[in-house]
């Protein structure tokens, strides 16, 4: 969604990634409790039909920030549950990352490796100063009660996290201290100032990992947010395993056992409190949730939202059994796709008759499990009741699929004379073009565009493709050059292949043959990338 805040804290969960109801709207209000009032924050994620709340609470007088988070499975099936709490912390030139560690696990390539932490890579890996690449390192201490993780300055100066065992896994996140990695930082904060890490925690020893949540039950656990300070000399002591002792000393003294044991219990004795003001709304799903299933997700949660525009073709489904005129001349603005709501979909059409929107939901329920020929079979039924965008593009993605690529370009297009000016659906139509080969349709294709689809950086970005095949290599660094490019997305170095291959051709080219190996990195040597494009993270 490319949406991303590179400052606080992300609560990132249930489903396996970055929350997808990031920059969403979501429910917040304010619980009185004997001990004075706390923030909820919550919602329902209609991706596993799962709702969670995340209860923020700051004693008078204290500098420690509790929060206590429960996520509820209210299906009649086990669910695949993650969730990592991602703190952005800020990296200056003495910053060392504390966290008591058997051994620790990195991403690789292949998936994870074990390493010894922090001597693995020829320098010690708990500062994040040190790192060329971005690196994720998982903390391992199998067994820890109270597991915690630290920032500190020169000074021992910083912030820790802490919480009760079920939030047991720890990690270090880096961007690097390479050209790339500065400019991610900058890109997602502030040019010149936004030098951060992130310390995280979660419920799976790393992010490759999720853990069951069993049918109608729920998990939580209490973390807090604690400012800390220790002598300088011993947070950086040589040996790791030392400053770990020593901040884990003074962490026992600013959260106690008995007072993180008090705080997880007086929490967890007030999740089901009702809030007593209402501070912001979220999104009508779970409302829709429980009208469909008939039982409240919980007492402490509220969704008394009115249906909006997304929500309000299935409120039709529920309230009057089908889809009312309005809905189906528009185009679809949401999906659902589980159990649940197919069965009210074909209740629907036995009851009401089968319309063009009950044959493409039902489609895209079947793509997403992956029963991809009962899927077509809904998609022909839908364009045949009513021509429309969303079942050809989807028949051109089965199409694919199946290597029937000149019938999925006609579905494409068919789809694409419905959309217009989609510019989603343009950018994904040129990918299949290009991927595919067919340069004489995309060019057409581009060349009949708006131009406000036309500039979508993605397009642009295979306009510059295309330039790099003909041989117009001025055309590609001007491309390359004309804007700040947005959609680029963790990992992706397209910006700078392209650029160093433009170079790279136009070298061959003068030459008149193939470049070596060295060649070509003394080329890469000779024409550096300007930053604004250099995301490189290794």
């Amino acid at each position: 969604r490319n949406a991303w805040f590179s400052g606080g804290v992300e609560w990132n969960g249930p489903l396996y990634g970055h929350s997808l109801l990031t920059c969403s709207p979501i429910f917040a209000g304010i619980v009185e409790t004997p001990n004075g009032p706390l923030l909820r924050l919550y919602e329902f994620d209609r991706s596993l039909e799962t709702a969670w709340q995340v209860d923020v609470f700051l004693p008078a007088g204290d500098d420690r920030l509790w929060i206590h988070v429960r996520a509820i499975n209210p299906n009649p099936h086990d669910i695949p549950f993650y969730w990592w709490t991602n703190i952005a912390v800020p990296l200056t030139a003495g910053t060392r990352v504390l966290s008591p560690a058997d051994y620790a696990l990195a991403h690789v390539a292949a998936g994870l490796e074990r390493i010894p932490f922090p001597d693995f890579d020829g320098f010690d890996g708990s500062y994040p100063r040190l790192y060329p690449y971005s690196k994720s390192v998982f903390f391992r201490k199998p067994g820890a009660q109270k597991p915690w993780c630290a920032s500190v300055d020169a000074n021992g100066r910083g912030l820790a996290h802490v919480s009760t065992p079920t939030l047991f896994g720890r990690k270090l996140f880096v961007w690097g201290t390479g050209r790339g990695g500065k400019r991610w930082m900058d890109f997602l904060s502030q040019p010149g100032g936004g030098d951060y890490i992130e310390i995280q925690g979660g419920i799976t020893p790393t992010q490759l990992q999720t853990r069951p949540l069993k049918a109608g039950t729920s998990i939580e656990w209490t973390e807090c947010l604690v400012p800390f300070a220790m002598d300088a000399k011993a947070a950086h002591a040589a040996d790791y395993a030392t400053a770990c002792a020593a901040a884990a000393s003074v962490l026992d003294q600013r959260v106690r056992d008995e007072t993180l044991s008090e705080l997880d219990r007086f929490l967890a004795s007030q999740v089901d409190t009702p809030i007593s003001k209402l501070l912001h709304r979220g999104s009508a799903w779970g409302r829709l949730h429980e009208k469909r299933t008939g039982k409240k997700l919980a007492s402490g949660l509220h969704f008394d939202t009115e249906a909006g525009e997304e929500e309000r073709p299935w409120t039709e489904l529920l309230e009057a059994g089908t889809f009312s005129a309005d809905t189906l001349a528009k185009s679809p603005r949401s999906f659902v796709v589980s159990p649940g709501w197919q069965t009210v979909l074909t209740e629907s059409a036995r009851r009401h008759g089968w319309t063009w929107l009950h044959h493409l939901h039902l489609g895209v329920a079947q793509l997403e499990a992956g029963a991809f020929s009962e899927a077509w079979k809904h998609f022909q039924a839908s364009v045949t009741l009513r021509e429309n965008a969303h079942a050809y593009r989807n028949i051109a993605l089965l199409e694919q699929r199946d290597e029937k690529l000149d019938s999925a370009q006609q579905n494409y297009e068919r789809a694409w004379e419905l959309a217009r000016p989609d510019a989603n659906l343009a950018v994904e139509i040129g990918d299949f073009l290009l991927r595919h080969k067919r340069l004489e349709a995309f060019n057409a294709f581009v060349k009949s565009l708006p131009a406000t689809v036309r500039n979508h950086e993605r397009l642009q970005l295979m306009l510059a493709q295309v330039a790099l095949e003909q041989g117009d290599f001025a055309t590609v660094r001007r491309i390359l050059l004309q804007r700040e490019f947005a959609t680029i997305r963790e990992g992706e170095v397209s910006l700078t292949e392209l650029w160093f291959a433009s170079h790279i051709r136009q070298a061959q080219q003068r030459k008149g043959r193939e470049l070596t190996s060295d060649e070509k990195g003394e080329v890469v040597r000779q024409f550096p990338p300007p930053r604004a494009i250099d995301f490189r993270m290794r």
